[in-house]
C-alpha cells in the first residue's frame, strides 16, 4: 500500500562491488631498504616492495637462535633469518616507481611512490601502518607515456625528488620539514625537454650544494610528411640515436631547474 510520500522510500538499493584478491601476486615490481617504522636494531632491516596487482609491503628481518640437538645447545647452536611482513597496503592502482627519502635530520625514512593515479605519494610507516602524508595530483589517470611517474629520483640529502614520464615531462618536488618535523612538499618545478625518451633517473650525491639528478635519454628528430603520400622517411642521421647522461640541476635559491650539460653514453647504457 502507497504512502502519500514516496520520494521518501527509495525504490531501489545501489549495489557496490569490491574485489579483493584471495591471493595476493607473487611478482615484485620493485623493492628498497630502510627504517621506516624507526624501530629497526643494529641486526635488523626493513625492506618495502612493490608487488604485482596494486600492494606495498613492508617486511623486517627478524633472526633467531634454533637448537639441533637439545641435549647440547653448545654445539647445536644456529641462527635463522627471516623476513616478518610488518604491514600491507592495497593502493587499488598500478604502482610504477619506487624511492626512499629520508629527511634532514629525520631518524627515519619515507616511502614516495609513482603509480598509475596521475599523482606522487608519500606514505609515513610510523608505529608500523601506513599511513599518507601528501597525494599531489599533477596530471591525467593511467599509465601514459607523457604523464610522470614511471621513474622516481631522490636526492641522497633528502632535499628534492624527480618524478619523470617516458617522454617529455620531468617534475621536481622541494621537500622539507614544518616545526612540528612533518614533511611538507612544494610545488612542482617542470624541468620538461620536447622529443625526449627518457629511459631512467637517479639522484647524484653532491654534498650540501644544489640537489643534481642524472637522466639517461635520448632525443629524437621531427619527421616531416612527404609528398608522395604522406609516407614518413627516415634518414641516416634520425636513424641512429645518440643516449645522453643529461644533467639536471636545481637551484634551491632562485626554486628552478635547469638541465646544466649532457655527456654522451654508449649505445648498450640502460
Amino acid at each position: 500500500m502507497a504512502t502519500g510520500n514516496d520520494s521518501q522510500h527509495p525504490s531501489h538499493v545501489e549495489l557496490k562491488l569490491l574485489d579483493v584478491s584471495l591471493k595476493h601476486a607473487g611478482a615484485i615490481i620493485s623493492s628498497v631498504m630502510g627504517d621506516f617504522t624507526g624501530t629497526v636494531g643494529v641486526k635488523s632491516q626493513e625492506i618495502a616492495m612493490l608487488r604485482a596487482g596494486g600492494t606495498v609491503e613492508l617486511y623486517r628481518t627478524e633472526e633467531s637462535e634454533v637448537y639441533d640437538n637439545e641435549d647440547d645447545e653448545e654445539e647445536g647452536e644456529e641462527t635463522k633469518i627471516w623476513l616478518k611482513l610488518v604491514t600491507r597496503v592495497e593502493t587499488k592502482s598500478i604502482l610504477r616507481s619506487m624511492v626512499v627519502v629520508r629527511l634532514s635530520g629525520s631518524k627515519k625514512d619515507i616511502l614516495v611512490i609513482g603509480s598509475d593515479a596521475g599523482s606522487v605519494t608519500i606514505l609515513d610507516f610510523e608505529g608500523g601502518k601506513g599511513r599518507m602524508l601528501h597525494n599531489p595530483i599533477f596530471g591525467k589517470t593511467g599509465c601514459r607515456r607523457d604523464t610522470p611517474g614511471q621513474y622516481l629520483a631522490s636526492d641522497p640529502k633528502g632535499r628534492a625528488l624527480m618524478i619523470s614520464a617516458t617522454e617529455k615531462r620531468k617534475l621536481v618536488y622541494v621537500l622539507n620539514r614544518d616545526s612540528t618535523g612533518r614533511p611538507t612538499i612544494a610545488s612542482p618545478l617542470e624541468a620538461h625537454r620536447a622529443r625526449t625518451i627518457v629511459m631512467a633517473t637517479v639522484g647524484l650525491d653532491n654534498g650540501y650544494d644544489n640537489p643534481i639528478f642524472a637522466s639517461l635519454e635520448f632525443q629524437y628528430e621531427e619527421l616531416d610528411d612527404q609528398d608522395d603520400g604522406g609516407v614518413m622517411e627516415t634518414s641516416s642521421e634520425t636513424a641512429t640515436l645518440e643516449k645522453q647522461i643529461a644533467y639536471y640541476e636545481l637551484d634551491l635559491g632562485l626554486n628552478h631547474v635547469s638541465r646544466r650539460w649532457a655527456t654522451t653514453a654508449l649505445p648498450s647504457a640502460c
